[in-house]
């Protein structure tokens, strides 16, 4: 990794967004993306919408988890209020929102407490509009 560093190609959002990915942190460094890196912009970057696609057209839970991105969407809340206002079981809506944490797309700030309340990240704020148009493209609203 540290000759993709050194080649000088592509700008430094780039380069972190290709190690992040490589690293599988993507929930450690959403703030490089929240402005489209360096001088803002608001750059939707492709590879996080494969990600998503991944996450929410590819997957057996991705519907549970498209729900759970837009509840979050409409106001934080924690695991036990997402179960309820979307009639999940508890332990369903937990793996899901560790999926949904460790790929970069919710955060927290207590995880690991009771209670613990889930945001988007900028990453995820910034891409909602790629989430919608994987929702209208599969037909799942």
């Amino acid at each position: 990794m540290n000759n993709f560093i050194s080649t000088g190609k592509g700008n430094f959002s780039t380069q972190m967004f290709v190690l992040a990915s490589l690293a599988g942190i993507f929930s450690q460094i959403p703030f490089i993306f929240a402005s489209g890196g360096p001088g803002g912009g608001g750059y939707i970057d492709p590879r996080f919408k494969r990600v998503l696609w991944y996450l929410i057209g590819s997957t057996k839970g991705g519907v549970n988890r498209a729900k759970i991105i837009g509840l979050i969407n409409s106001h934080p809340a924690n695991a036990n209020q997402i179960a309820s206002e979307l009639e999940l079981d508890y332990k369903t809506v937990i793996h899901h929102l560790r999926v949904l944490s460790e790929n970069g797309l919710v955060i927290t700030d207590n995880k690991d407490s009771y209670g613990a309340t889930y945001f988007l990240t900028p990453l995820m704020e910034n891409n909602y509009s790629s989430f919608q148009e994987i929702l209208a493209r599969i037909g799942k609203k």
